[in-house]
């Protein structure tokens, strides 16, 4: 049974996937499914719709669920995917298990770095690194932050989730489980002899300021397309105030404005020269 609900949700179209999740009945039909055949299940599937498509990737149910069906934040996924051009080099901060550097793999990227510190999530990429030899992924188990050195780094209510002991976002939800992780900045990342990136992904659980002060002369150099995830609109304003001193460009996704009062607590910063 678990091998062929497995093919049957692999084979259906990404329209219908995306369907579902608005269709209540069936979506508990579906998650009742997944409940009693495949919860705790790990396998590796080759992602068959969405911007994933075509990637290998090593599943977990059922937390990688909507990876393994290609609609993972898929309006954000798309956009991605529409800014990586052939050649690219592409930084992606906060990589968790590899899903969006596998979309920047495929689109082209001439190199995509990983950057997460989570020992866990680091295993997953290595998995996906294998699976997909023709992809040119590197992964640096390491944290981005606007220094280099050793920080503490606490994990969230998920293991799979963490953020560096800097970051304001979701102090009181973050459990007592640490480690010390290396912390490099993007300048001094790519002051020893690695490639300027076209492109960056950065989701780093409300460090986001901390990425951009550390990188600020390289992104002021080279001016690569930013995708951020902003965890508070304080965390924000933060945010607008260095990025506003480097590209001419700061939209929100969500909103398609420049960012502001009204933007949503939690959204995307998409930079562009």
């Amino acid at each position: 049974m678990k091998k062929y609900l497995i093919k049957i949700v692999e084979y259906l179209p990404i329209s219908i996937k995306s369907t579902i999740k608005n269709m209540p009945v069936i979506k508990a039909i579906q998650a009742s499914l997944f409940n009693q055949f495949l919860r705790n299940e790990k396998f590796n599937a080759i992602i068959s719709g969405g911007p994933a498509k075509g990637l290998n990737f090593p599943v977990t149910l059922p937390q990688d669920k909507l990876m393994w069906l290609g609609t993972w934040e898929l309006d954000f996924a798309q956009k991605l995917k529409s800014y990586v051009q052939k050649g690219f080099v592409c930084y992606d901060i906060g990589g968790y298990k590899g899903y969006y550097a596998g979309i920047m793999a495929l689109s082209g990227a001439k190199d995509v770095f990983i950057f997460e510190p989570m020992p866990s999530n680091a295993d997953s990429i290595n998995q996906l690194i294998v699976l997909n030899p023709k992809l040119h992924i590197e992964l640096h188990q390491i944290a981005i932050s606007d220094t280099s050195g050793e920080a503490e780094f606490k994990f969230m209510t998920e293991d799979t989730m963490g953020k560096l002991i800097i970051s304001s976002f979701e102090k009181e939800v973050t459990s007592e489980k640490a480690l010390k992780v290396i912390c490099q900045s993007l300048d001094d990342f790519v002051s020893t002899g690695h490639p300027e990136p076209d492109f960056i992904k950065i989701d780093v659980e409300g460090a986001e300021e901390f990425v951009l002060k550390g990188g600020f002369k390289m992104l002021t150099r080279k001016k690569p397309i930013l995708l951020i995830e902003i965890h508070s609109q304080e965390i924000g304003l933060n945010c607008y105030e260095i990025l506003a001193k480097i590209y001419s460009n700061i939209t929100v996704f969500e909103t398609g404005e420049i960012p502001g009062g009204t933007t949503p607590n939690i959204c995307h910063y998409i930079c562009k020269s």
